[in-house]
């Protein structure tokens, strides 16, 4: 999806759903794995705790595709609308086949 000219082809709804994923990673998903943690901690020994591996591994998931929704966004393009009868990056395309017919 990144081209020579470093950039991400989205379309609008594509744009405002990762704008979406990024608002709630960066809010509701930061905040639950920040209280497993502190759970976590008050469990004692960390160096045994299931609990505080798995929260770290998570929040090492959340915290790296943050960074990357946040590259695809810096570098984003938004595809425009093309006239109805032209197929073209974003476009959904109706097929017919021998079930009916496809997205």
């Amino acid at each position: 999806m990144n081209n020579t000219k470093n950039e991400f082809h989205l379309t609008a709804d594509g744009l405002q759903a990762l704008k979406d994923e990024l608002h709630e990673l960066s809010t509701a998903k930061r905040g639950e794995i920040a209280e497993r943690l502190k759970e976590a901690k008050a469990d004692g020994d960390l160096s045994e705790n299931a609990m505080y591996d798995a929260a770290r591994d998570e929040q090492s998931f959340v915290e790296g595709r943050i960074s990357e929704i946040e590259h695809i966004l810096k570098h984003a393009a938004v595809i425009s609308n093309k006239p109805r009868g032209t197929v073209s990056l974003g476009s959904k395309v109706h097929v017919e086949v021998e079930d009916g017919e496809q997205e």
